[in-house]
């Protein structure tokens, strides 16, 4: 939404002169007949005139375009404003709680008159009008600082109100009702300063303005989206960016990619607020990008001074478990050794977060890496034979499929499918693998590594 900045400071503007004329009011007579509750409601509404002239400053501030030093703009010039429009209200209330209780200890007497009384009503009349007008154009144009400021301005309604009894006991004789009062208008400033800072200080610390629900649920309607991450957004309630990350089919041409992520911005601005969007495209990683996902982890490994010894995926319903051996330096403790093995699975799941599981086994690192041994066409049959008698010797597996085979120093690493009821638990069908993983390797010697994927019939 365009800010109306030229709104926000013609109100300003209006209130200063509003607030000046209440000021006078109050301040004049309070100091002519030395009542500290009047002097303090008229210091209150003169801190509501000073608080609008730097509203004024912070928004022309605020109201600059985007700069090389300031891409998202000068917004939070404003929301700092009205931080330090805060400030001053808690340092009013300091002032005037040291002052009421100086008074209490002196036991002096003010002056009450019918000039009192007039300008305590005119001056409050006129600042909770301008309070409840200046409030109203804050919530239409969306303005914080309209908003804290008009705040501080209503609670004048209250303060003259408190201020016009304490004046009345003083006339009746009680004349410790002026500081009592006067200790009552500090607290109401001091209150009204914590809810300003409340209010803005999200801003600044960059809490989010948008929920990941409120976000996702725009995100997940897009047509082509096959997952997203990485949500944030920051900002003020006006004026919010958010970015985020969306998988989209990688087989996908570069121009229907962007159509996607064009579309998931377009969404995401129609929501109230929100004036810049940055969606980061990536391509939806599946079992066919395994090759992809083992060089990612053998630079995570890299990084982290290990070796990548072995690296298996096993997708079982829709989850991914990575196997790994990891070669660690033979010097280090078990305790070390360990230690550096977890911060690598972290990496690992940070950087890929839809692995769900990782089981590594660390050895010790060697010299040189064998490549992968070319399995003779022979052994190749055999092994596989044993792979389709393994299946059928355990009950409910059938239709041994999908058999892959290599061999790495001198062991062999053996791979395979196997057809299951799909309306068996998944513990189930781990136990009938496990099985089927115990009788090839009672059939197969010098087996290194095997892992048995169950489909359920029918798909």
């Amino acid at each position: 939404m365009e800010r109306n900045f030229k709104g926000i400071e013609r109100t300003l503007i209006i209130s200063f002169f509003l607030n000046m004329v209440a000021t006078s009011a109050k301040l004049g007579v309070g100091l002519w007949t030395g009542a500290l509750s009047l002097i303090a409601d008229g210091l209150d509404t003169l801190f509501d005139g000073l608080a609008n002239v730097i509203g004024v400053i912070a928004v022309r501030m605020g109201s600059r375009p985007p700069d090389a030093n300031h891409p998202y703009g000068h917004r939070k010039f404003e929301t700092i404003a009205a931080i330090f429009i805060a400030t001053m209200l808690f340092i009013t209330a300091w002032e005037l709680a040291t002052g009421a209780i100086g008074r209490f200890i002196e036991g002096s007497e003010p002056v009450v008159n019918i000039w009192s009384v007039l300008a305590l009503v005119f001056g409050g009349t006129v600042q909770g009008l301008t309070g409840l007008w200046e409030l109203r154009r804050g919530r239409a144009l969306q303005s914080e600082i309209l908003v804290a400021d008009a705040r501080h301005t209503i609670t004048s309604l209250y303060v003259s109100a408190a201020v016009l009894v304490g004046l009345v006991l003083v006339y009746l004789g009680f004349p410790w009702a002026d500081p009592l009062v006067a200790l009552l208008v500090a607290g109401v400033i001091a209150k009204v300063g914590i809810e300003t800072v409340s209010e803005n200080v999200p801003a600044l610390v960059d809490r989010a303005p948008l929920t990941s629900e409120t976000i996702g649920s725009v995100v997940a309607d897009v047509e082509g989206v096959e997952s997203f991450h990485r949500v944030r957004s920051r900002g003020t309630l006006d004026s919010i960016a958010v970015d985020l990350h969306v998988r989209v089919d990688p087989r996908l041409s570069v121009n229907a990619a962007n159509a996607i992520a064009d579309e998931v911005r377009r969404r995401l601005l129609d929501l109230d607020g929100v004036d810049d969007v940055t969606v980061h495209l990536e391509a939806q990683r599946g079992p066919e990008s395994t090759a992809a996902m083992h060089q990612a982890v053998k630079l995570i490994a890299d990084a982290e001074g290990v070796t990548l010894h072995e690296f298996w995926l096993q997708h079982i319903d829709g989850n991914i478990g990575m196997h790994l051996h990891v070669g660690v330096d033979p010097n280090l403790t078990l305790a070390e050794a360990h230690a550096q093995v977890d911060r690598l699975e972290q990496t690992i799941q940070e950087r890929l977060p839809e692995v769900a599981s990782i089981y590594s086994h660390i050895e010790t690192a060697v010299v040189e890496i064998l490549p992968t041994a070319r399995v003779t066409q022979g052994l190749h049959e055999r092994i596989e034979q044993a792979v389709i008698d393994a299946a059928e010797e355990v009950p409910a597996l059938s239709y041994a499929h999908e058999i892959q085979i290599h061999q790495v120093e001198g062991r062999l690493f053996i791979a395979a499918e196997a057809l299951v009821d799909g309306n068996l638990s998944v513990s189930e069908a781990h136990d009938l693998s496990t099985q089927m993983q115990e009788s090839i390797r009672a059939r197969v010697p010098n087996v290194g590594e095997v892992l048995v994927h169950l489909e359920p019939k029918g798909e």
